[in-house]
């Protein structure tokens, strides 16, 4: 997760800053632009992480579960629930 966040927060500070020099924007100004889009991508960065982690775990589950129910039933429907 936290490599997912600190990518963000580059990201987002090199998107702010570059857009904030095509704007014209004033060396002060230039930082607080890419400063708050850095916090503001790094923490979406870290929630989309942890959306991500977490239905890659239920599908994970899900198919531990249909293998633990075929291979209760007969071993050939494990081979069709693994393939």
């Amino acid at each position: 997760m936290r490599k997912f966040m600190i990518t963000g927060a580059l990201t987002g500070f090199t998107l702010g800053g570059s857009l904030g020099v095509f704007q014209g924007a004033s060396g002060g100004e230039l930082f607080w632009r890419a400063a708050v889009s850095a916090a503001v991508l790094g923490v979406l960065m870290r929630w989309w992480w942890q959306i991500w982690r977490r239905s890659i775990h239920e599908a994970q589950q899900k198919r531990l579960q249909a293998l633990t129910e075929a291979m209760s039933k007969l071993p050939a429907e494990a081979e069709r629930v693994l393939n």
